[in-house]
């Protein structure tokens, strides 16, 4: 398992679970819950964190990243 991605974007978090999803690479999410807490919790302690499952498909996982970020469709 690897950690594949953490951050404060929900917009980019949203879309990169559904491209995961659509591709059918498992992941796992950490501390997603812990957003309730932000304001009174340190921003570095509740960022979610996506981990993907198979590290044979970390590769592509990285990549849809890549195009997520490089193609604008986040803030």
């Amino acid at each position: 398992m690897r950690k594949l991605w953490t951050g404060n974007d929900l917009v980019l978090m949203s879309m990169l679970r559904s491209e995961l999803d659509a591709r059918g690479i498992t992941f796992s999410m950490r501390n997603e819950a812990l957003l309730i807490g932000m304001g009174e919790l340190q921003p570095t302690d509740i960022c979610p964190e996506l981990w993907i499952t198979e590290d044979s498909r970390f590769s592509e996982a990285a990549e849809i990243l890549r195009d997520l970020r490089s193609e604008g469709r986040t803030g």
